[in-house]
């Protein structure tokens, strides 16, 4: 076969690729495909099982990798939202951080302005409509190459393509829209305690978001431990202490 022979594969529902004859094979040595999973070669409509497309392959057993022990699909919806929450609020803290260096030093005689530009109420409107789009918009490179972000690492959650391989850039932006919609109904109070209600839902009782199933993605974790949740707890515990933290007011106004 020709090294410019482009491959199909399917998993489960998901006609996935095209991919190259080197990197389908690659795919079985790493064990994302087994020696069922269906192929058939671009611009045909059927096609056959790996091991019988190449009858060598099964010479090479597939080898473990690091993707085994991220190798717990069950659903973890509080995991999850912790992870979520982790990542809006560093988010939401990096930018505030980076803006307000960023503007100190391009403009240092309005450097009283920037400092008090986040906090000052005129501007609560704009800032928070900016915060806002920041903190989903910045986990869209860590998910499309990464896999993972900071919250979804400490809690131990990858989110793949169903063959182990990252998202991309144009799939991780289309699933961060969905979520920022669907899960938290634009930021609205209230309202979106409900759509994240329907989201714990659909999630512990189909295994999957409804934004993974429309997009063919993955959420596998590490699995259960004292270490990881250990690590989980004492972060929520440390999110919720800065959260109080944060909206307590200073101690010169509680001075009498």
């Amino acid at each position: 076969m020709s090294e410019t022979d482009q491959w199909f594969y399917k998993i489960g529902e998901a006609d996935l690729g095209p991919v190259s004859e080197a990197d389908l094979i690659n795919l079985y040595r790493d064990g994302h495909i087994s020696d069922e999973t269906h192929i058939r070669l671009q611009g045909q409509e059927t096609g056959k099982q790996i091991a019988e497309a190449f009858p060598q392959i099964g010479e090479t057993p597939p080898t473990s990798s690091e993707e085994d022990t991220w190798c717990d699909t069950s659903p973890h919806p509080w995991r999850r939202f912790f992870a979520r929450t982790i990542d809006l609020n560093v988010n939401a803290f990096v930018l505030i951080l980076g803006w307000t260096f960023l503007m100190m030093a391009i403009t240092p005689v309005q450097s009283d302005f920037w400092i008090r530009f986040f906090v000052d109420r005129e501007y609560f409107s704009p800032i928070g409509l900016l915060t806002m789009a920041f903190s989903f918009l910045g986990n869209i490179p860590f998910m499309a190459y990464g896999r993972t972000t900071l919250g979804k690492w400490i809690f131990g959650i990858r989110i793949v393509q169903e063959d182990g391989r990252p998202m991309g850039l144009k799939k991780a932006l289309k699933r961060e829209l969905a979520v920022f919609v669907r899960a938290y109904f634009l930021m609205i109070p209230i309202a979106n305690l409900f759509t994240l209600a329907g989201a714990y839902e659909t999630l512990t009782s189909e295994g999957k978001t409804s934004w993974d199933r429309d997009y063919a993605l993955v959420a596998k974790h590490r699995p259960e431990s004292t270490i990881q949740t250990l690590v989980g707890t004492i972060t929520v515990i440390l999110l919720v202490a800065g959260v109080i933290w944060s909206i307590l007011p200073p101690a010169s106004a509680l001075a009498p």
